[in-house]
């Protein structure tokens, strides 16, 4: 959820994919151009008596989740990353600075899924040219990929930028308000 003309750091309420309100700690001017949200903040007796050895993807162990706070908070899984409609590529298999030549090809990616169909470690059919923003291609031929979008798709579908036909189930073109973002990080 992105916070528009957000700029004060501060406690927010956001909603979260069932439009339920949960309060989120975000921080505005520790880095120039850069926003951030709190999912954990605790004291060291505090790390050591509850997260210690409880990492977030094993541990679902919300802490004073409606009250952001220093000493010991932590925010629910379900508030984390949601997985459904989402395509992750490492930059080493995909350099959006140059064009590769490939147009249509198979891509090897981290983990996509497109309303629920859903893979990891594995090649989706990406279309990527001067002519064609990026995007992947659920609906049409896979070019020998092994990601299969077509359950629950519709005739033409493209997912993840240039939609040549709107599937209300994919969150990315449920609404004409819908967004599709692009987001660059490390691991």
């Amino acid at each position: 959820m992105v916070l528009e003309n957000a700029t004060s750091t501060g406690i927010y309420n956001i909603v979260d994919e069932d439009n339920k309100p949960f309060p989120v700690y975000c921080d505005f001017g520790s880095e120039s151009g850069a926003a951030w949200t709190l999912i954990q903040s605790c004291s060291l007796r505090n790390f050591l008596d509850h997260f210690q050895r409880r990492p977030f993807y094993a541990y679902n162990m919300p802490m004073n989740p409606n009250s952001p706070g220093w000493q010991s908070y932590r925010l629910s899984l379900p508030h984390g990353v949601d997985y459904r409609d989402y395509w992750r590529v490492s930059l080493q298999n995909l350099d959006l600075t140059v064009d590769n030549k490939k147009g249509d090809h198979c891509l090897f990616s981290e983990h996509v899924n497109v309303r629920g169909n859903e893979c990891t470690n594995c090649t989706v059919w990406c279309i990527y040219s001067s002519t064609l923003d990026l995007h992947m291609d659920s609906w049409g031929g896979t070019g020998g990929c092994s990601f299969n979008g077509r359950p629950g798709g519709i005739r033409y579908e493209d997912n993840f930028g240039y939609y040549t036909s709107h599937n209300h189930n994919c969150r990315c073109t449920s609404s004409i308000n819908s967004k599709t973002q692009f987001w660059l990080g490390s691991f």
